[in-house]
């Protein structure tokens, strides 16, 4: 019994084991609203929340927030997201929407757990080849940006359930191309542009 007694005491006091969530678990989970308070047991974060925080860059001090599962950047001020986010290798939602974002950060590909992705609302022209390789990926939300055209290794992407493309002008050739590449996904689209004639 007092063998039982001090194992418990001992869990007790340890840090909190880095772990990925299930569903379940990542939607229950204690959200965090405030940097301060997020701050003061760093190991207990799995869900930060700084969207409209006026952030023009990313607080290194989410690199201490191991057992990171979801963040939410939205409506702040981000022109871009540090190399050191790969370090949150349990990472499996990130929403970055309202922006100002010109480009996909290259860092997301290395986010090899992400499951959710807001990218919409922002000025992004491109995705990268590296998009192919977030096996996990079930939705991806770039609606409103300024993308021409998708790179042919989203079709790597077989996980993908949702994908929002409105708001971006594709003429009717890309749609077609991108929802062959994507059979198992719906994929939104606004009207098609005629941008060409």
């Amino acid at each position: 019994m007092r063998s039982l007694l001090f194992t418990l005491i001992i869990l007790m006091v340890l840090p909190a084991k880095a772990q990925l969530l299930d569903q379940v678990a990542l939607d229950s989970v204690r959200t965090f609203r405030s940097l301060e308070r997020a701050m003061k047991d760093p190991a207990a974060v799995q869900r930060l929340d700084l969207s409209g925080s006026k952030l023009k860059v990313v607080p290194e001090e989410l690199r201490q927030f191991v057992n990171l599962n979801a963040l939410d950047l939205n409506g702040n001020k981000l022109k871009e997201l540090p190399t050191w986010l790969g370090e949150l290798a349990y990472l499996q939602e990130l929403r970055v929407s309202k922006n100002k974002l010109e480009k996909t950060p290259l860092v997301i590909c290395s986010l090899r757990h992400l499951k959710r992705l807001d990218l919409s609302r922002n000025a992004i022209t491109g995705l990268p080849a590296c998009i192919g390789t977030l096996s996990k990926l079930v939705s991806l939300d770039l609606w409103s940006n300024d993308i021409a055209e998708v790179p042919e290794e989203i079709k790597d992407l077989e996980e993908l359930r949702f994908l929002d493309l409105r708001a971006i002008m594709f003429e009717q050739p890309e749609m077609d191309r991108i929802q062959e590449l994507l059979p198992k996904a719906k994929v939104y689209f606004s009207q098609p542009c005629n941008c060409g004639m």
